[in-house]
């Protein structure tokens, strides 16, 4: 029985050890041996733009994203913004209405169908080349429309994200949460070279309209979905670090939990809609898709696993004390995240607990995101998080 056990704690192990290190090792040792570049971009490339943005009661932040949209680094001629209000009970359609003298359109649905059904409704009254997509809450810099396209001629890139930069936040979720996304940012920006990347970032990203294929209405994670469908067409999927949105860090925990909840739910959801994903070639897109997307979803259970086979394997006696050394690892990395947690309830700033905080919470989250998903809890209509 403790063989078993010892077979369940090193798989585990090295389960967990392997998305968050190397995985990315790998990623690292290969750049060196990558000679182009993640696409044949031509800066002087201006395909007409169509924005899209999904709204729903963002009076607090609409005027203000309009304003962003309209004053970016483009020729105005070649860009129409699309507002899609999901039946916002605020004033939200009222604020929009008042830029129609200035070419936005909006579209005041009347019933709830969710942020997609409102993305594939808008993408059909698009006129633009490349639609781009962004969160209400998020600005843009004046050039990320230049950055985001020139990429688009290259006749094989079908989608591009950009870079999500989160403003300066003191606080043990805001370090965990912006060490996380620059840890992304940095594997992304090999994957680009070497094939493709498989997720996009909400907050901004864009596709060629041609090869958008709209997914079902209840998809939660449309910076997912999106960008599978393109890549099933035999596309490519790449980040800009250039194309920067700024917005800030969801300060509190219950709501990045929730958060968590809602896109872990989404991410199990896209696995059984997008199942030829796990078809192992191209290598090097299943080998991406595998390590990025799919494994870092199981280490909660592994997480698990880990944590109970370690724990019968010290109460069986062994004689190797490496067993009680990592359980004690384990249970101080834990404690840590404990510690994270009564600080930020507290507003307490301790940096050293907060990638541990971020991680756990992160995971069990994930754990949740599991259940709501099987349960079908995760209705496809989403409330705004701040």
């Amino acid at each position: 029985m403790d063989e078993l056990w010892l077979w369940l704690f090193w798989i585990a192990s090295l389960a967990i050890v392997y998305p968050y290190f190397i995985y990315p090792v790998l990623l690292l040792l290969i750049r060196p041996l990558l000679f182009r570049s993640a696409s044949q971009a031509d800066d002087s490339y201006r395909p007409t733009v169509s924005i899209v943005l999904a709204a729903y009661n963002e009076e607090d932040c609409i005027r203000e994203k309009l304003e962003n949209c309209l004053a970016l680094d483009y020729p105005a001629e070649k860009v129409e913004i699309l507002v899609g209000s999901d039946a916002s009970e605020d004033r939200t359609n009222e604020i929009a209405a008042t830029f129609a003298s200035r070419g936005v359109r909006l579209f005041p649905y009347t019933e709830r169908g969710g942020k997609m059904s409102v993305v594939n409704r808008l993408v059909g009254e698009a006129t633009g080349e490349v639609c781009v997509f962004s969160d209400i809450s998020e600005l843009f810099d004046r050039d990320v429309l230049l950055k985001l396209t020139r990429h688009f001629a290259d006749p094989q890139i079908g989608a591009v994200t950009g870079n999500h930069i989160y403003n300066e936040e003191k606080s043990g979720m805001g370090v965990g949460t912006k060490f996380y996304w620059r840890f992304q940012r940095l594997q992304q920006s090999i994957e680009s070279r070497l094939s493709t990347i498989c997720m996009c970032d909400g907050t901004i990203y864009a596709a060629r309209r041609a090869w958008f294929v709209p997914p079902v209405n209840n998809t939660i994670n449309d910076d997912v979905a999106v960008p599978l469908g393109i890549i099933q067409q035999g596309k490519r999927v790449i980040f800009e670090p250039q194309a920067v949105a700024r917005g800030d860090v969801l300060q509190q925990t219950r709501r990045f939990f929730r958060q968590k909840i809602r896109s872990q739910s989404g991410k199990y959801q896209n696995f059984f809609r997008f199942p030829r994903m796990l078809f192992p070639w191209p290598l090097a897109r299943f080998w991406i898709y595998l390590s990025h997307s799919v494994m870092p979803v199981l280490v909660p259970w592994f997480l698990l696993l880990a944590l109970v086979a370690n724990i019968l394997l010290v109460g069986f006696g062994g004689e190797s004390p490496l067993y009680f050394w990592t359980l004690c690892l384990q249970i101080t990395f834990y404690f840590t995240a404990i510690l994270g947690l009564l600080a930020d309830r507290l507003n307490w700033y301790l940096p050293l607990t907060a990638i541990p905080f971020y991680f756990v919470t992160a995971n069990l989250g994930s754990i949740f995101g599991f259940f709501a998903f099987l349960a079908g809890a995760q209705s496809a209509a989403w409330r705004k998080v701040e």
